[in-house]
C-alpha cells in the first residue's frame, strides 16, 4: 500500500473498532511484541504478535502480523506490506465464540446453523451504521439504511477472508472502520461501486504489482524506480551490496562527514585565534613561531576541551549505567573531540618532547582499541570506561587559561594563584578519574573474561595505562633530580604546576628547571608539551 493516503490503515483499523459498542470481527490489540525484526536503512522488517481483545465476549485471541515498513526522514510510513498469518484459521476459530453475542444483539435466534447468516447480518448493519452516519451529501452511497443491506446482503457476496481487496461484502465490513477519518477519500469504498478498493482484482496483476517501488535496497522497496531503471541485474545486484554494507568505525571505504568538518573547525579557529592575538596583543607579536604556535593551542584546548566536557556531562547517566544510544554517541562525539585535538598537536606544534608524544599516541590507540573492543563486544560497560577516561583530558582547562596567562605576560597576582590552583585541581581530578577507571574496570570487565576481546581489552589497558605512567614517573624523576640542585621545594606530579607559579616569586629561574618542569606538566597533565612553560628572557624579566 502507498504513502499517504493508505498508510492510516495501520493506525485507523483498529482505532475504529475500539470506538464501537457492538461485536466486531475485528478486536482491539491490547499489546506487542517482536518476535522477529530486521532494519535496513529506510526499511523496517518485522513480525509482531499481537493478542486481539474482543470487549463483547470479553476473549484475547493471539494474533501474528507480518510487516514489511518504509519511512521517510521524518520517521512516518509512507509505504508498507502487512500480510496476517493463519488469518483464516483465526477467524474460524473465533466467529463460533462471537455469534451468540451478535445473536443477542440482532435479537435472534443462535444455532450452529445459522452462524454465516448471523455474521452476514451483523456486517451488513455495521456497514450501513457507517455509511447512513459519514457518508452524507455528496458522499452519499446509499438512497437509505434498508437500500445499503438489501445490498450488501443480496448484491455481492460476503466472501471469504482472502477476498477482503474484492467486491465483497468483507471488503466493505474492513473499509468501514477507516470511513470516519476521511469520509471523502473512503465512502465510495463501502458504496455500490466499491471505489478504488472493493472491486474485482486479477490474481496475475495482484501479485506482481509490488507495493513498493525501486531503489537500491532490494529492486522492490523504496521511493522511485528512476535510480534503477534500466540497469542490469548485476549492476543492480552491486548497488545492492553497497546499500546492504554495514558501516563499522574500522570501515576503511567510509567518510565520516561530520569529523570531516569538525578538523575543518579546527583548522579553522586556529587560524581565527592566529589572527585574533595577533592582531590584538603586542606580547604574542614578540614571541617566536614556536610560542606562539602553543599560545594558540591553549586556546584551542580550552574551548574544545571545554566543548567535550559539556558532551561527556550530557552522557552523565551512563555512569549510573542509564544506556540509551543517544549518550553512547555522545561518547563516540566526546572520543572524536579529544582525538582531534590531540592530531592537531601532533602535527601543529614545531617540537614536542618524546614523553608527551607518547602519552598522545597511547591515548589515541587506547581510543581505538575501546572503539573497536565496543563494536566486536557490544559490552556498554566499555563505553562507560572510555567516559571515565576521557575526563582526564577534558578538565585541565584551568591549567590552559594560567599558561595562556603566563605566556601573555599577564600580571603575577593573577597568573600565581591561576597556575597554584591549577594544579590543585589537576591533581585531583587526574587521580580521582584514574581511581574510578580502575575500580570500574576491576568490577564490571576484568572480572568478565568470556571472550578473547575480553581478555585482549584488559591486556592493552593495562599496557597503556602502565606506559602513561611510566612517562609521567621519568618526567617527574627527572625534575626531582635538578629540582633537588637548584631548588629548595621538591616538585612531583601535578605539583609541577604549583612550583612554576612559585618560581615567578625568585629573580630568576635556570632554563634547565623550567625545561624540566616543563616535561613533568606535559606528561603529568598528557596535553602540553615543554613549549608551554619554557621560558625567555623577556617573559623572565617581566616577572622579576
Amino acid at each position: 500500500m502507498q504513502a499517504d493516503s493508505l498508510s492510516e490503515y495501520l493506525y485507523g483499523l483498529f482505532s475504529g473498532v475500539a470506538q464501537l459498542n457492538t461485536t466486531q470481527l475485528i478486536g482491539v490489540p491490547v499489546g506487542a511484541r517482536v518476535q522477529s525484526l530486521a532494519i535496513q536503512g529506510h526499511i523496517v522488517s518485522a513480525s509482531i504478535y499481537m493478542p486481539i481483545f474482543y470487549r463483547t465476549i470479553a476473549y484475547t485471541l493471539p494474533v501474528q502480523i507480518d510487516l514489511w515498513l518504509s519511512f521517510n526522514d521524518g520517521l512516518k510510513i509512507q509505504s508498507y506490506d502487512a500480510a496476517f498469518r493463519r488469518l483464516p484459521e483465526a477467524l474460524a476459530y473465533i466467529i463460533p465464540k462471537l455469534a451468540p453475542e451478535m445473536s443477542r444483539e440482532l435479537n435472534r435466534t443462535y444455532t450452529a446453523s445459522n452462524v454465516t447468516d448471523l455474521v452476514s447480518l451483523q456486517v451488513a448493519r455495521d456497514i450501513c451504521t457507517v455509511s447512513e452516519k459519514y457518508c452524507t451529501g455528496d458522499n452519499q452511497q446509499y438512497s437509505s439504511y434498508d437500500s445499503c443491506t438489501q445490498f450488501i446482503l443480496h448484491n455481492v457476496s460476503f466472501g471469504q477472508i482472502w477476498q477482503a481487496d474484492q467486491n465483497t461484502g468483507m471488503c466493505r465490513y474492513i473499509q468501514k472502520n477507516v470511513v470516519m477519518f476521511r469520509p471523502n477519500e473512503y465512502c465510495a469504498n463501502i458504496g455500490p461501486s466499491g471505489g478504488s478498493t472493493c472491486i474485482d482484482h486479477d490474481y496475475v496483476n495482484v501479485t506482481t504489482d509490488f507495493p513498493f517501488a525501486s531503489s537500491l535496497v532490494t529492486v522492490n522497496s523504496s521511493h522511485s524506480g528512476n535510480d534503477t531503471k534500466g540497469l542490469s541485474d548485476k549492476t543492480i545486484d552491486e548497488l545492492t551490496r553497497i546499500s546492504l554494507e554495514v558501516i563499522y568505525p574500522t570501515t576503511v571505504a567510509f567518510d565520516s562527514i561530520p569529523t570531516i568538518v569538525y578538523f575543518f573547525l579546527l583548522y579553522v579557529s586556529g587560524k581565527f585565534t592566529e589572527a585574533v592575538l595577533g592582531h590584538f596583543s603586542k606580547v604574542f607579536c614578540s614571541l617566536s613561531h614556536e610560542h606562539q604556535r602553543n599560545t594558540v593551542t591553549y586556546v584551542l584546548n580550552t574551548f574544545w576541551t571545554l566543548v567535550a566536557l559539556i558532551v561527556q556531562l550530557i552522557a552523565f547517566p551512563m555512569l549510573l549505567e542509564r544506556y540509551t544510544m543517544f549518550n553512547i554517541d555522545l561518547v563516540h562525539v566526546a572520543t572524536i573531540l579529544v582525538s582531534g585535538l590531540y592530531i592537531l598537536e601532533l602535527t601543529y606544534r614545531p617540537t614536542m618532547r618524546w614523553p608527551l608524544i607518547i602519552h598522545h599516541i597511547c591515548t589515541l590507540l587506547a581510543i581505538i582499541f575501546l572503539q573497536i573492543v565496543l563494536q566486536v563486544t557490544s559490552h556498554p560497560a566499555i563505553a562507560v570506561a572510555g567516559l571515565i577516561w576521557l575526563f582526564q583530558a577534558t578538565t585541565e582547562q584551568s591549567v590552559f587559561i594560567g599558561l595562556f596567562m603566563y605566556r601573555l605576560r599577564y600580571p603575577k597576582s593573577i597568573v600565581k594563584p591561576t597556575l597554584q590552583f591549577a594544579a590543585v585541581q589537576s591533581f585531583i581530578f587526574k587521580i580521582g578519574f584514574a581511581t574510578y577507571l580502575v575500580v570500574w574496570w576491576g568490577i564490571k570487565l576484568a572480572s568478565d573474561h568470556t571472550t578473547k576481546f575480553d581478555v585482549a581489552l584488559s591486556t592493552v589497558l593495562v599496557i597503556l595505562i602502565s606506559l602513561l605512567m611510566s612517562t609521567q614517573m621519568y618526567a617527574s624523576l627527572l625534575l626531582s633530580y635538578i629540582t633537588a640542585k637548584g631548588w629548595s621545594e621538591h616538585s612531583y606530579g601535578s605539583y609541577t604546576v604549583w612550583c612554576v607559579a612559585r618560581s615567578m616569586d625568585r629573580h630568576r629561574c635556570s632554563e634547565a628547571i623550567e625545561s624540566a618542569a616543563t616535561t613533568e606538566v606535559n606528561s603529568s597533565l598528557g596535553l602540553i608539551d615543554e613549549h608551554y612553560i619554557v621560558s625567555d628572557s623577556f617573559a623572565l624579566s617581566y616577572y622579576r
